[in-house]
């Protein structure tokens, strides 16, 4: 099986991606409008779309609501432009 993405994923969010069932274009689409960014460790950064930004995307028709519960909650984690993994956020981060 081969898998095409549109971003660099390194061999571990490609495997996290498919256990934690997380679909290559919601982590492009992650990376293309998150609005909420926290320093993971020294190199890498977590992103992912905050609840209002989610409905706002909706409003604007960007992203039809039956797709918006696959994007809400998803935490893209990226080192030098290469994802290094994926994950379902289920705390809250510390502001």
């Amino acid at each position: 099986m081969s898998v095409i993405l549109e971003s660099t994923f390194s061999n571990h969010a490609i495997k996290r991606s498919q256990q934690r069932g997380i679909r290559p274009w919601v982590v492009n689409f992650i990376l293309e409008y998150a609005d909420k960014y926290k320093y993971a460790n020294a190199s890498c950064i977590s992103q992912f779309i905050s609840k209002r930004k989610v409905k706002k995307l909706i409003q604007e028709n960007v992203l039809p609501p039956a797709k918006a519960a696959l994007v809400d909650g998803v935490v893209v984690v990226a080192k030098d432009e290469v994802i290094v993994t994926v994950f379902h956020k289920k705390m809250r981060f510390c502001k």
